[in-house]
């Protein structure tokens, strides 16, 4: 009688063990669950160091378009989770389609900042991708030629400007330490987010998607110049006020 009882006993304390250890583990899955679905939305938050290097180095317009940017991925992301209908300020194709346009011409900002234009053709030039993007956005989200179009476009124009510099000054522009420290590993980290973006993001898209975010934050901090040549003297700000404001 002694031995069934203890028997019982036995039994009693390892169902519980396995019940604890069960709901441990699920309590554990539910996390890292919850975890991977929140991820490429926390992801996002990697554009702010970039919003603020290009506010730093008075790249303002560049500032505000990662600032639209990141935004718009965020809340893309959010409103794409289960019962996370409440965040989705938007229509869930309008948050698409601005994130989407809205890292495109990240892109094409930061690359025509590489070049360092002078006004007008600085200004022209932005407003052509601004105007050219959204209609080929519209037509198409998802193919290659929304990110390799503006990229190629922008490499061939500061391909034309860097040669005819090198052949007015008979010399290698820009320096050397631009190529090596801002240029070459500024379009590494992009080439490894355009690969992250089409090509692996069928293995674990939640991990993969947000190495994309972080690569394509480092590349266009990498390829922002130091400082931007059209931002003035460096004189005293102008005070902004409400009257300043309306003024302007």
């Amino acid at each position: 009688m002694g031995l069934l009882a203890g028997l019982l006993l036995a039994s009693q304390r390892s169902h519980r063990e396995i019940v604890a250890i069960s709901f441990g583990d699920f309590e554990m899955l539910m996390g890292a669950a919850i975890a991977k679905l929140f991820l490429p939305t926390l992801s996002s938050l990697i554009f702010l160091p970039a919003i603020a290097i290009a506010a730093k180095r008075r790249f303002h317009m560049e500032a505000m378009i990662y600032f639209f940017t990141m935004f718009f991925i965020a809340f893309f992301h959010a409103c794409e989770g289960p019962g996370l209908t409440v965040l989705c300020i938007m229509r869930h194709d309008i948050l698409q389609y601005f994130s989407v346009y809205g890292t495109a011409l990240s892109m094409w900002v930061t690359l025509i900042a590489l070049a360092e234009f002078e006004e007008p053709k600085r200004s022209t030039l932005v407003i052509f991708g601004v105007l050219t993007l959204s209609v080929r956005i519209y037509q198409d989200r998802w193919g290659y030629g929304v990110f390799s179009g503006p990229i190629g476009t922008a490499v061939f124009i500061i391909t034309i400007k860097f040669v005819k510099k090198m052949k007015d000054q008979k010399g290698l522009y820009p320096d050397k330490s631009i190529y090596t420290q801002q240029i070459g590993p500024g379009f590494c980290f992009g080439a490894l987010a355009l690969m992250l973006r089409f090509f692996f993001e069928d293995w674990d898209y939640s991990y993969v998607h947000s190495f994309y975010h972080c690569s394509l934050a480092a590349s266009f901090i990498l390829l922002l110049p130091k400082i931007n040549p059209q931002a003035g003297n460096g004189g005293n700000p102008v005070k902004l006020s409400c009257c300043t404001l309306c003024c302007v």
